[in-house]
């Protein structure tokens, strides 16, 4: 009886001095559960393969296919405290080893719209200094949304940290393709950011 006592102690100690390096991984400390948009960037981004995309030089020719525009936040996160579990568990939780993405619940902040402006004639309803954001899909791993539905559903808080946009037809007027895109918040602070050219093939 004394061994069997002895053995659920020694379970129950070891137990609770499991880390994440037991399971094979290891999670940094959460820089915080939610982030604020203090900027934007803009990037051009060429297709590589069927997971990844290299970052276009100015100017550089980009099959229209394998483009994507990469709309980036400049965030700070908050609240990073997260629930401890209990030093003296007798069950190791599956989740023991599961990693908190920086931000996973996204932002308190409001986004009051996000428009992408043609800064090149791009066909004939769509001059230089016009909204394309009707021409633009946002991309989700292997989803796509048109961009301004998909917006009605990210107005209540901002949850993603960035967009990936693709077009949806290639330019017909110019080869050139140059975007400036503005964020505008509810709470009145706006931010604006200008990619550099792609030559669409």
């Amino acid at each position: 009886m004394k061994k069997a006592i002895a053995l659920t102690t020694l379970l129950a100690i070891g137990f609770s001095l499991q880390n994440c390096d037991l399971y094979g991984c290891k999670c940094d400390k959460s820089k915080g559960k939610y982030f604020i948009l203090t900027g934007i960037s803009v990037e051009n981004y060429k297709k590589r393969g069927d997971c990844c995309a290299d970052k276009l030089e100015n100017n550089q020719q980009v099959a229209f296919q394998d483009f994507s525009l990469d709309v980036r936040n400049f965030v700070r996160f908050y609240s990073a405290q997260l629930p401890q579990s209990s030093p003296f568990s007798l069950i190791p939780t599956a989740s023991a080893c599961d990693c908190i993405a920086d931000g996973y619940l996204g932002s308190k902040q409001k986004l009051q719209s996000l428009t992408v402006i043609t800064l090149e004639d791009f066909d004939a309803q769509h001059l230089a200094n016009d909204t394309i954001n009707d021409l633009l899909n946002a991309q989700f791993y292997l989803t796509s949304y048109d961009l301004n539905t998909y917006l009605l559903t990210d107005t209540a808080t901002i949850t993603q940290q960035g967009y990936t946009l693709t077009l949806k037809k290639k330019p017909e007027l110019n080869p050139s393709f140059r975007v400036r895109v503005d964020v505008r918040l509810r709470g009145g602070e706006m931010y604006q950011a200008t990619s550099s050219t792609a030559i669409m093939q």
